[in-house]
């Protein structure tokens, strides 16, 4: 959950970030005993709610709604001098 290649997030990231955005966070994951997590902020009623998968111990992933799914804009041309 972290932006630098090689950091890795867990439970405390994802409370961290739940208090800091007052949201709570839906986790689906690949555990078979505990598929669904909720993440709820501790001193505040959460505002949003937000949605990750997450295979264990390999990644974490957003899950939108189809009809949320953000645009991808055209990567812009790269000009290069030689």
């Amino acid at each position: 959950m972290n932006d630098r290649l090689g950091e890795w997030g867990d439970h405390i990231t994802l409370q961290s970030a739940a208090d800091r955005f007052a949201a709570k966070i839906c986790l689906l994951t690949s555990f078979r005993d505990t598929c669904f997590i909720e993440i709820m902020p501790q001193d505040q009623a959460p505002k949003r709610e937000l949605w990750l998968s997450f295979w264990s111990e390999v990644h974490y992933n957003s899950l939108y709604d189809n009809k949320a799914v953000p645009v991808q804009q055209k990567p812009k041309r790269k000009h290069w001098l030689f």
